[in-house]
């Protein structure tokens, strides 16, 4: 089953705490597939409790269309296959965590 991710980089988020923005898209090729992977930040740095952050992915899935269209916000739109092979998924986590030093990865 396919489905749509919409490319958007570099519009900050806030929340009452903090904030988070993806920053950085990528592509690895993970057993013969091409895989999007998108690298964030969340900050926390306004919240009662005390301050802190983390850089993280998001893993939209294997690519089946890369931006092969624009939606009505302008945004370029792909066409992704979820990943939920449980040992793919640990092979890109381990990649990811590697190639972009990020602490989490959560698959889309």
């Amino acid at each position: 089953m396919s489905k749509e991710y919409a490319h958007e980089l570099n519009s900050r988020v806030e929340s009452i705490s903090g904030w988070y923005e993806l920053e950085k898209e990528g592509t690895i090729q993970i057993d013969g597939k091409e895989v999007l992977y998108v690298v964030g930040n969340g900050i926390v740095d306004s919240s009662c409790c005390g301050m802190g952050g983390c850089r993280y992915a998001l893993v939209p899935g294997h690519i089946l269309k890369f931006k092969s269209r624009q939606n009505d916000d302008g945004l370029w739109v792909s066409e992704v296959e979820p990943i939920v092979d449980v040992k793919t998924r640990q092979e890109i986590t381990r990649v990811l965590e590697e190639k972009e030093i990020v602490q989490q990865v959560q698959f889309l």
